[in-house]
């Protein structure tokens, strides 16, 4: 297909990325290329027919001399086009090494604060079918695996909003004929095409083409139906615990190693906190072993397998667990050890560290009746506790406070960096064929 992306188009490829708001008010982020000029301007029609409003977000890196002249172009090409507008800076230092990787999570990070800032739920980027083709080919020249060539999802949750990609199936020739549709310039970045850099030399070396798009796109399907068989096997296996632990049943190990290794990888990042999941060959053996010798504990990523009858119980090791963490009461919510996000709406300082033997003690003395909770020490010593000064004032799992101490009013909710269990790997392609 070539030409501009015409309303049509546009209004099927946001329907697969709903549901929205009966007036969606939605974020875009704008560095001026012809990519992200084309989506602003079909995000702006978009929006206005659906009753609701677009605010164009556009990051001042500050890497090169130009950069701020150009954010305030683009200031003055969305002010001309009636489109709310503001610029944000990437202030502090900058990465040595790295400069790509550590410019698009400031970026990212920028953007997402500034759209949550305003209440805003959806924040739309413009990487389209020839940055996801260039994505899929530099992973697979890393030899990445099936989740890696799948490339980047059309949607992705965050903390506070949704990550929307509407032009992954649509290409960049497409884009710039909408940009010339509209009677729209746009400003080139010399560093797309910076030999520096992998994806400039890519872009340099024209090797990329129709292959890899199908590729992309075939990789994105088959990673699709792989969350569908995880979620499946771990509603059918597991059973997640607020105390940041999950209960497995014993056949959950005994299914294909190509379905539990992923399952496994899951489970690990979100009992554990961590971000990234253990290498191929570790999951390997540590399916390998739980199948074999299911009576055997094992360890794995800052997690334990610990036997049970008829399956384990996943938990955080007690080892390398987060340190003490001050925050302020009725201020901004903290994250401890990557799985908990706790706040006090009492004035005053806190801090939240692990509950280890002798905060466990010092609450079996205030409250005797703590002693007939049926928790393992291995898991109680994961919690986290509340203190104030050296004073234990709250074991918000265990519902405890300290007798005779000001309630703090602490929340508490489980967080994980992955989700076990996260939304289903959207695949989005420019026909009416939506996963």
């Amino acid at each position: 297909m070539s030409g501009p992306v015409g309303p049509a188009l546009f209004d099927r490829l946001m329907q697969g990325l709903g549901p929205f708001e009966s007036a969606p008010y939605v974020a875009v982020g704008v560095s001026g290329g012809a990519d992200s000029m084309a989506l602003a301007l079909l995000l702006a029609r978009w929006t206005a027919d659906q009753g609701g409003r677009l605010l164009a977000l556009t990051v001042d890196h500050g890497l090169r001399a130009d950069s701020g002249a150009e954010a305030a172009k683009v200031a003055a090409w969305m002010a001309a086009r009636g489109i709310e507008h503001r610029i944000l800076s990437w202030d502090g230092e900058k990465p040595v090494a790295g400069i790509q990787a550590g410019a698009r999570h400031a970026r990212l990070r920028l953007l997402a604060d500034a759209a949550a800032g305003q209440g805003i739920l959806h924040l739309a980027l413009a990487h389209h079918a020839d940055d996801q083709a260039e994505t899929h080919r530099l992973r697979a020249d890393r030899s990445s695996g099936p989740q890696g060539l799948s490339g980047m999802p059309a949607i992705r949750e965050m903390d506070y909003l949704r990550l929307i990609r509407p032009l992954l199936p649509v290409t960049k020739d497409r884009l710039v004929a909408t940009c010339q549709a509209f009677g729209q310039e746009w400003v080139e970045d010399p560093s797309n095409r910076n030999p520096v850099f992998a994806r400039g030399r890519l872009r340099l070396s024209e090797s990329v083409g129709a292959a890899e798009v199908r590729s992309s796109l075939n990789a994105a399907r088959a990673r699709a139906e792989m969350d569908g068989q995880v979620a499946r096997l771990l509603s059918l296996h597991a059973r997640f615990q607020p105390e940041g632990w999950v209960l497995l049943n014993q056949d959950l190990f005994q299914q294909p190693p190509d379905l539990v290794q992923p399952v496994a990888a899951s489970l690990l990042r979100a009992v554990g906190g961590s971000a990234y999941p253990p290498s191929p060959a570790a999951l390997a053996d540590l399916v390998a072993g739980l199948r074999e010798q299911p009576d055997q504990g094992r360890t794995l990523a800052g997690c334990r397998f610990m036997p049970l009858a008829g399956g384990w119980r996943l938990l955080r090791e007690a080892r390398n667990l987060q340190g003490p963490v001050r925050f302020r009461g009725g201020g901004v919510p903290v994250t401890w050890d990557g799985r908990f996000r706790l706040s006090a709406e009492r004035d005053g300082d806190y801090t939240v560290r692990a509950l280890d033997e002798g905060l466990w003690r010092r609450a079996l003395a205030d409250r005797p009746a703590l002693s007939r909770i049926d928790m393992p020490a291995a898991l109680r010593w994961t919690l986290p506790s509340v203190l104030s000064g050296d004073r234990l004032l709250a074991i918000p799992h265990l519902a405890y406070l300290a007798s005779g101490m000001p309630d703090p009013a602490v929340s508490m909710v489980p967080l994980v960096s992955v989700p076990a269990v996260p939304a289903r790997f959207a695949v989005v392609t420019a026909t009416d064929d939506i996963i």
